[in-house]
This record gives structure tokens, C-alpha cells and sequence, in this order.
């Protein structure tokens, strides 16, 4: 769901990317000197033109040792998408809206700029929709 992906990329303290509360470029991929975008931030290089592999960011990890919580891709989540949604939600595990036309992304990309790489940072999408910075995390609950 939307709030387990969240927790993930958080923990518990609420951080402001997975790796913390500062960015310094090189805990994940995006829109660096390296993105072929005119909105690319040319004051940082991260390493890659394109997405990188999955290992590349020791020090991007999240709480619990997930990689990639920021940058790279897009990731779906399961939840259907209100943009107000957690303005009235429940505070303790979300479920999301029952119903929707568009589907939750999270954790910003490869084609984005910083501010996309917050652990808060979200956007719907129709599921249908494809393009090269959309991907998913395969996930098993215990």
C-alpha cells in the first residue's frame, strides 16, 4: 500500500528522504548534470545518465536497508489515488481511497529534480500509463 511504502522509505522518525534530512546528490538518481532534460541541476552529478542499478546508492538506503526509495523510478503502489486524500484519512494506516481512476507513484525519478525524491512526494497516474521512468518494487509481507 501507499502508507507501507511510505513507512519504508521514512521509518519510524519520519525522515525527509529515506537516507535522512539532507540531500547532497549522491544518495540517488535524477534530473543531475547527466539528465539530457533542460531542468536538469547542473550543480550535482550522481553518476548516470540513465536509471542506475539497483545496489549503486549505499548511502540512499532507507531505514530498514531498502535501496532506491528515491530517484531512479517512479514506483506504483497498490492504492488508488485522492490528492487530498490524507487531509481527512484515518492517522494510522491509510487504505487509501476504495475507488478511483488513477493509480499511486511514488519516490520520484531519474527525470526529476530533488524536490520528487522526498519520501512524501507522490502523483497519480491512470494504470495504463507506461513511460521509461515508471516501474515497481516486488514486495512479500511476512
Amino acid at each position: 500500500s501507499e502508507a507501507e511504502w511510505e513507512y519504508a522509505a521514512r521509518g519510524p522518525g519520519g525522515r525527509t528522504y529515506p537516507w535522512g534530512d539532507t540531500f547532497t546528490g549522491k544518495e540517488a538518481n535524477f534530473c543531475d548534470v547527466n539528465c539530457n532534460l533542460l531542468s536538469k541541476n547542473q550543480a550535482y552529478n550522481d553518476g548516470y545518465e540513465d536509471s542506475a542499478p539497483v545496489y549503486s546508492y549505499e548511502n540512499g538506503k532507507s531505514p530498514f536497508g531498502v535501496y532506491n526509495m528515491a530517484g531512479n523510478v517512479w514506483e506504483w503502489v497498490h492504492d488508488y489515488y485522492g490528492e487530498h486524500y490524507y487531509a481527512d484519512s484515518p492517522e494510522s494506516n491509510p487504505q487509501g481511497p476504495v475507488s478511483g481512476k488513477a493509480r499511486v507513484v511514488r519516490g520520484g525519478a531519474l527525470g526529476d529534480w530533488m524536490k520528487a525524491l522526498r519520501s512524501t512526494s507522490r502523483n497519480g497516474y491512470l494504470s495504463e500509463s507506461a513511460t521509461y521512468n515508471f516501474g515497481f518494487r516486488c514486495a512479500m509481507t511476512p
